[in-house]
């Protein structure tokens, strides 16, 4: 005789079988769109180093990370000296370069960040610049003067150039990046602005010599990121062979 229990377990047993299928197929698409977000956001990195690149081929060195005045106050900022490199041409013409960038003029140009500068797997934005380059003494952007690919005597393969920073508040026109002992420390104390991303993937930065994303091992020692921010500290590691040991791998690398 079929009791109620056991009706009762047979009816859930057939949608147990369905729902666990759901189920898969929903993480499933869950991990490819997360697949595909990782593939994209490395795109920006790439597009901006063109920029950067671009540059240096018209003026024969990169931008400073920013313009100062004459008292040594910041006043405009490298992303919007790469514009016209990066085909923002017409945004370009709309900057006026007489007055500091959060004046009345250039502050309205505010909430028109070009999509490059934002990470496709941050929260969506219009103002925050998720890309900067590494600062200070002895890197590619030193806060005086301009650096060219003849100086870096460490070899442009092995020295950063531009970092992704997760849950930016960088205002984009704004001369703000990243100091080098600053990304330096961030990168053992989380509650610091430094490198990094999304919990579900690893942090994307861009070195010198080519116009390809890399993807730092959250493991990376601190000294080993100290040694690629510098342009001529005669350090031992190269990136070829942190890529060897593991903690450095080309394009995006999920968790």
């Amino acid at each position: 005789m079929t009791t109620p229990r056991r009706v009762l377990r047979h009816w859930l047993l057939i949608l147990a079988v369905p729902l666990i299928a759901l189920i898969w197929v929903a993480y499933r698409v869950h991990q490819l769109r997360r697949d595909v977000l990782a593939s994209v956001a490395q795109c920006p990195l790439n597009q901006l180093m063109l920029g950067l690149h671009n540059y240096h081929d018209v003026y024969g060195s990169f931008p400073p990370a920013c313009v100062k005045d004459d008292r040594g106050r910041p006043l405009h900022s490298w992303r919007v000296l790469i514009l016209p490199y990066i085909n923002e041409q017409a945004l370009y013409e709309q900057y006026d370069f007489s007055v500091p960038w959060n004046s009345p003029h250039n502050s309205r140009l505010n909430d028109r960040m070009p999509d490059m500068f934002h990470s496709c797997t941050e929260v969506p934005s219009k103002s925050f610049a998720n890309y900067v380059v590494i600062t200070g003494p002895g890197t590619v952007f030193p806060f005086d003067g301009c650096t060219k690919l003849g100086d870096i005597s460490d070899g442009a393969e092995n020295t950063i150039l531009l970092a992704e920073v997760g849950s930016s508040r960088v205002p984009w026109l704004a001369p703000i990046d990243l100091p080098a002992e600053e990304a330096i420390r961030a990168w053992t104390d989380p509650s610091r602005t430094g490198i990094s991303c999304v919990s579900w993937r690893r942090p994307m930065v861009v070195f010198g010599d080519r116009i390809t994303a890399f993807s730092l091992d959250r493991t990376l020692a601190p000294e080993s990121l100290r040694s690629l921010t510098s342009i001529f500290g005669g350090e031992p590691v190269t990136k070829d062979q942190l890529c060897e040991m593991g903690l450095i791998r080309r394009g995006a690398w999920k968790e």
